[in-house]
């Protein structure tokens, strides 16, 4: 073996013993969360739980808009060191399929873990008489182009778990979109539409005090959110999922062992006697991974969004 091949191969062991170094050392100064304008209370509660045992502040920095793509295209663009992890949402799994984004979200981010889910509800308002998802459908059927339901834009995950059940369901109901989601639930709850896809704490609040009648989750499974209601799968539609999720990844590059402690320390908050309860408070349920798993899950969500985006037929690309 010559000299030159021996230097080289002494350069690559010193850049491999320095990166286990930094990473033993890890954390030395604030690390730093990168929020989308998503779901703020939860990396705010798990970043109080975590910063002791770290040792180090953790600060939550927002770059919100865009549907979560200006975050996402900072937080792609920061070095892998470490100090500045994103808190990922189901929305980014979504907007590749009708924007031209600067980053690839697979391609730019390394999984840490996934944190929590929350179902998207299919609301009705007590005046429309149905009680269950077949009495909706038989409904809808009778009526084609009657009634009409409340969500977020077109192509918005709200929206495309809409398409997803018209589409299955074969049906025939009018999407009045609007820019938020209070407003979407406003309206729904003044009765100017009938239905209403929705997600978050303020629509559970309604639903518990009988303003809006639950009639289908879309999680895979039962939400602990809401248990008593049905998910749209039970109710005979298994290809109607989609979950509004948060998670933690890095930019790619970050080293390993640090990618490992902050899923330790994240996955020991989580369950934490009590926080589940604190959690459903936010209307979401914990949900841990490791790395891979994480992975796996990220890959499955983006194709599934992708097939209920071809579904709907929404092209919004134009607009960006």
């Amino acid at each position: 073996m010559n000299a030159r091949v021996w230097i080289l191969l002494a350069g690559l062991m010193w850049l491999m013993l320095a990166g286990v170094a930094g990473a033993q050392q890890w954390p030395a100064k604030t690390i730093r969360f990168i929020t989308v304008g998503a779901a703020d209370a939860l990396p705010r509660l798990l970043a109080q739980d975590i910063a002791g045992p770290l040792g180090q502040q953790i600060i939550i920095d927002e770059h919100a808009g865009a549907s979560g793509t200006i975050g996402a295209e900072y937080a792609a663009r920061q070095p892998p060191d470490g100090y500045t992890f994103m808190v990922a949402t189901s929305t980014h799994m979504v907007v590749p399929n009708f924007y031209k984004l600067n980053y690839d979200f697979m391609r730019d981010f390394a999984p840490v873990t996934l944190l929590a889910s929350s179902p998207f509800m299919l609301l009705a308002h007590p005046s429309l008489p149905v009680k269950n998802l077949a009495d909706l459908v038989a409904l809808a059927k009778r009526k084609p182009g009657a009634l009409s339901f409340s969500a977020t834009s077109a192509g918005s995950s709200s929206d495309l778990v809409m398409e997803m059940f018209k589409s299955t369901a074969h049906l025939n109901i009018v999407h009045v979109p609007y820019k938020s989601m209070a407003a979407a639930l406003t309206d729904l709850l003044g009765g100017q539409v009938q239905l209403g896809s929705s997600v978050g704490a303020t629509a559970v609040a309604q639903i518990k005090a009988n303003k809006v009648r639950a009639l289908a989750v879309s999680t895979p499974k039962r939400s602990l959110v809401l248990p008593d209601v049905p998910t749209f799968a039970e109710s005979g539609y298994p290809k109607v999922i989609g979950t509004a999720w948060y998670g933690i990844v890095a930019p790619t590059g970050t080293p390993t062992p640090i990618i490992s402690r902050m899923n330790e320390e994240l996955v020991r908050a989580l369950n934490k006697p009590g926080m589940t309860d604190k959690l459903l408070q936010l209307a979401v349920e914990p949900e841990v991974m490791g790395p891979d798993q994480f992975r796996a899950f990220l890959k499955e969500d983006y194709v599934r969004w992708a097939e209920a985006a071809k579904a709907a037929n929404v092209n919004i690309k134009a607009q960006q």
